[in-house]
């Protein structure tokens, strides 16, 4: 296949635009991108970014570039700069937002945002709430471990049902901590 017609620029191109292509393309096809997707979807990204690799190193290089073009005549139209196959998910930048590439000074001054702090923040009633089911799984655990020494099954069976009583308000408190946030509640 024509490596200007996988990065999908025109054969006159100068090499900051094939660069340019290329850096669009392997951000949209590269299989990181795609390591959530199935098999067969990652097997295609791979695929294709091995094309476009293979692309660019012939293009990148001037010497093999000017080599390629003697052997091939120019296609009476080119593809237009820019061309893409299959859009991909999630955030991609613009095929003209490529300033980033070389402004690196510009990101010594940007900040990331933060989560602002929860203006409610938790009162003692719900921390011990919260606390609740974590001392209640670690007493049963040490009742456990003494009834196996104490080869107690009465207090083995008390620690299976505080196991089981701290599971399940692993899964409730949340919820009722949740449910009672200021700013959820609703009033009449």
């Amino acid at each position: 296949m024509d490596p200007y017609e996988v990065l999908g620029v025109g054969h006159r191109s100068a090499p900051t635009e094939i660069r340019r292509a290329y850096l669009a393309l392997a951000r949209e096809h590269h299989p990181d991108a795609h390591a959530g997707a199935g098999a067969a979807d990652r097997a295609r990204s791979e695929a294709r970014m091995r094309e476009i690799n293979d692309a660019w190193a012939l293009l990148s290089d001037p010497d093999r570039r000017r080599r390629y073009d003697m052997t091939v005549d120019p296609p009476s139209s080119a593809a237009p700069q820019g061309a893409r196959t299959v859009p991909s998910p999630g955030w991609r930048p613009r095929h003209d937002d490529t300033a980033w590439m070389d402004d690196f000074e510009a990101w010594k001054h940007e900040t990331d945002d933060f989560v602002p702090p929860d203006p409610h923040p938790p009162s003692v009633g719900r921390t011990s709430l919260t606390i609740f089911p974590v001392a209640l799984f670690g007493i049963s655990i040490a009742t456990g471990c003494l009834a196996m020494v104490a080869q107690s099954r009465p207090l083995l069976a008390i620690s299976f049902v505080g196991v089981a009583l701290a599971a399940l308000l692993f899964l409730l408190v949340p919820m009722l901590v949740m449910a009672q946030r200021p700013g959820r509640r609703r009033t009449r």
